[in-house]
This record gives C-alpha cells, sequence and structure tokens, in this order.
C-alpha cells in the first residue's frame, strides 16, 4: 500500500510535473511531498489574515479557499482558489506581511511547508526553484490576464466571465453574495443579471450553486468569442 508521501507525490506530479515545461526529477517530487503537511480546513476556518507574517505556504489539495480584503470598510473578494492553486509564497519570498484573508470557503484539505524548510528545499533543489519561479510568474500573468478581462466588459460581461471561469463540471459552487464581491456589484444588480441570463436558457440558479447549461453562449456573453472556458490545468502552467 503507498504511504501518504507517495501518494502527495503523485497528485503533485500531475498538477506540477507540466508537459509545457521540463517535468520535475522524481527525486525533487518525493523531497517536497515528504515535507508536506495535510491539514482539514472547515468552512469559514482562516488559514492566515491580512497583516500576519507568512509561516507557511499552502497548496490547496481538494475544496476551495477565498482571499479578501477590507477596501473602504467594504469587503471585497479577490479570488477563489481551488484543487492545485498555491498561496502564501509571493509574501514569504518578497518578506512582507500577508495582503489579504484567506479562509476556506467549503470544506477543504490543506497541503502546506513552512518557510524556513522551503527556502531549505529550493537551495538545495534547484529544478524544483526554477518550476516555483514558472509557477510565481505565471500566476501573476493570470492575474494579469484577469484583470484586462473583468475591465474590458460592463457587468453582465464580468459576471459570465466569472462563471466560465470558476464553472466545475458545469456547476459554479458560489453564492451571489461572494459573486458580486468578485466582480465588484451590487448584490440587486447581480442577481437580476443572473435572472437575465436564465431566462435565456444559458444558466440555472439553484441554492448556492449555478448550473451552467450553455457554456457556449456564456462565453460569448464574456466576450470570449465563443471559445469553451479554459480548462482547469493539470499540467501545472498555473501552479508548479
Amino acid at each position: 500500500m503507498e504511504t501518504p508521501s507517495v501518494d502527495r507525490a503523485s497528485w503533485i506530479a500531475r498538477f506540477f510535473g507540466g508537459a509545457d515545461h521540463a517535468s520535475l526529477p522524481a527525486e525533487d517530487l518525493a523531497d517536497l511531498a515528504a515535507e508536506l503537511r495535510e491539514d482539514c480546513y472547515p468552512a469559514g476556518t482562516p488559514l492566515f489574515r491580512v497583516g500576519e507574517a507568512p509561516t507557511r505556504v499552502h497548496i490547496i489539495l481538494s475544496g476551495a479557499v477565498e482571499l479578501s480584503c477590507v477596501l473602504k470598510g467594504r469587503q471585497i473578494v479577490l479570488q477563489i482558489l481551488r484543487s492545485g492553486d498555491v498561496v502564501g509564497d509571493v509574501p514569504l519570498f518578497l518578506r512582507m506581511t500577508e495582503p489579504c484573508d484567506a479562509v476556506a470557503l467549503q470544506d477543504s484539505r490543506i497541503l502546506s511547508i513552512d518557510s524556513l524548510t522551503l527556502h531549505r528545499l529550493l537551495e538545495r533543489r534547484p529544478r524544483l526553484a526554477w518550476r516555483w519561479m514558472l509557477s510565481v510568474s505565471t500566476r501573476l500573468a493570470d492575474t494579469q490576464a484577469r484583470l484586462v478581462e473583468l475591465l474590458a466588459g460592463g457587468l453582465e460581461a464580468q459576471i459570465a466571465l466569472v462563471l466560465v471561469r470558476q464553472a466545475e463540471h458545469g456547476v459554479v459552487h458560489l453564492r451571489q453574495s461572494v459573486l458580486a464581491e468578485l466582480v465588484g456589484g451590487r448584490r440587486p444588480s447581480v442577481n437580476r443579471i443572473l435572472k437575465g441570463l436564465e431566462a435565456q436558457g444559458l444558466l440555472q440558479l439553484r441554492y448556492g450553486q449555478i448550473e451552467i447549461l450553455d457554456e457556449a453562449g456564456l462565453a460569448a456573453v464574456a466576450g470570449l468569442n465563443g471559445q469553451r472556458s479554459r480548462p482547469k490545468q493539470a499540467s501545472g502552467s498555473r501552479h508548479l
């Protein structure tokens, strides 16, 4: 029977090995996996809070984590992280405090590594350090692309874009209040637009989730020129 560290190495290889860049050597994966700690975070439990000194880097194994901050007295959702996403490394590398709150949106399983161990690991594993640099760079590029996409359209296009990007197997597990925070809109306006999209047969509203009925049509509303949603990338182009 496989040990937990072997299971983790296999999972990391699927997400982080990558076909777009050179795969990580097995010994690098095993070394990283051996240092990862797994914790369960019930929904509503914080991984860290804004202003705290970073002590661990987190990799989402399952579930979802919400990144948010308070701006001018208003809670703003910055991003929803899901399986394979990494958080906490940039503040660690830059020696700055955490810029936002990270809270489990659903019951989540999180892998993490403490800061000192990660530094030592990257020092002795240069290919892993290179891969991690690619991860940070790609996440930054994705964030910039997301900002451009959100700023390019009106509220309806922004909502459609978030739904396309967040859908998993045709379902978006987001409350309307969270969706409103993600696009910076008021909940009544977001609810009105969602009902309009539902009337067009593009989606169906359910309690706590939204079912996508016409992904291509929703992508067109988002201004994606009829493209299908960008797939969840298990190749590591967003991650390690």
